[in-house]
């Protein structure tokens, strides 16, 4: 089954000076997830924003379905939205343009329990998180980021190159589900699920055995 007929949404740590993180999550049937891809820049205004998330989703990506939503924290708030109106935050921009748009839950010690979980091995013989390795960011942040030395639960606050880490932490929080195939009721069958899912998953993705061994 090909990748593409899943549902899927996106979690962006927004930012202009400091950069954005943005990614792309597949919601496999088994339960699992793959970030699919990453976009890291800094400097872009809103609207380009939008526009471009449209364009790597529609063209690099090949994706025709919408996403379930596009989780967001950060500098969304921030008004520097559509041109000549200074006063629309990010977020109301990103409106604009059609992305459906979702506060990112930013309860910290609980999202890194999430990440922590979604890292651990699943039944099927990989995580429930893994990511392409074209995430180089996320990657590398994720392995880097220290334990604060007074709470080992907290990330260091002076660990300051972390939007990938952010952006993935808002997905986490999501309460993201699997995608649920048409034919489920009909065809049944967890392990019949679980080829489909296989199949769909590309060679070489990384994991947390992975992201632990790039540290």
């Amino acid at each position: 089954m090909n990748w593409r007929s899943f549902d899927w949404f996106a979690s962006l740590d927004g930012g202009f000076n400091a950069p954005l993180a943005l990614y792309w999550w597949i919601c496999l049937p088994d339960g699992r997830f793959h970030i699919k891809r990453e976009w890291k820049e800094s400097g872009v205004w809103a609207e380009d924003l939008a526009q471009r998330f449209w364009l790597i989703t529609r063209d690099d990506l090949g994706m025709a379905q919408r996403p379930r939503y596009v989780v967001a924290g950060g500098d969304i708030d921030a008004k520097h939205g559509l041109k000549g109106q200074h006063w629309q935050t990010v977020y109301e921009t990103l409106q604009f343009y059609g992305l459906p748009m979702k506060r990112a839950d930013k309860d910290r010690k609980n999202g890194w329990y999430r990440l922590q979980e979604l890292l651990r091995p699943s039944p099927y013989g990989t995580p429930w998180l893994t990511f392409d390795p074209s995430c180089t960011y996320a990657i590398r942040t994720i392995a880097n980021a220290p334990s604060d030395t007074d709470d080992p639960d907290e990330v260091d606050p002076h660990f300051t190159d972390d939007h990938g880490l952010e952006s993935v932490r808002y997905g986490a929080m999501s309460r993201p589900s699997p995608t649920v195939l048409l034919h489920q009721r009909t065809m049944g069958g967890a392990g019949k699920l679980l080829q489909e899912a296989q199949r769909a998953l590309l060679p070489g993705v990384l994991g947390s055995a992975a992201v632990r061994r790039s540290a």
